[in-house]
C-alpha cells in the first residue's frame, strides 16, 4: 500500500475527516488530500505529526515513507537492486565505524 492511500486508511480508521485532520496537523485540506492521492510527498516532520494525530507508531510510519522515497528514487534505474547493495555496503560500514548516519 503506498504512504497516502495508508494514511487515508488510518484517517478512516480513526473517522476523521478530511478537513478536521488537516486542522490537527495545521495543515491546509488541498495538501492533505495531495499527500492521500498520491500527488504530493509528505515531509518527515508531517510523517512525525502523522504519526502523532493517528496514534501510531512514528518508527513505522517513518519506515513506510522512507521506503517509498527509495523505490521513487530508483524505479527508473537499472542497476537498482546493484545500488540498494552498494547502500547497504556503505551504511553497515558506517554503523561499525560508531557514525552516525544522519
Amino acid at each position: 500500500m503506498e504512504f497516502g492511500e495508508y494514511i487515508r486508511s488510518l484517517r478512516e480508521k480513526h473517522n476523521l475527516l478530511l478537513r478536521e485532520m488537516a486542522a490537527n496537523l495545521n495543515m491546509d485540506v488541498a495538501y492533505l488530500s495531495k499527500i492521500e492521492r498520491g500527488n504530493r510527498i509528505a515531509r518527515r516532520e508531517q510523517v512525525v505529526a502523522f504519526a502523532k494525530t493517528l496514534k501510531e507508531d512514528e518508527n513505522e510510519l517513518i519506515k513506510l515513507w522512507m521506503s517509498e522515497q527509495i523505490v521513487l528514487m530508483l524505479k527508473n534505474e537499472k542497476e537498482r537492486t546493484e545500488i540498494l547493495k552498494i547502500a547497504e555496503e556503505k551504511i553497515s560500514k558506517i554503523v561499525k565505524k560508531g557514525k552516525n548516519l544522519k
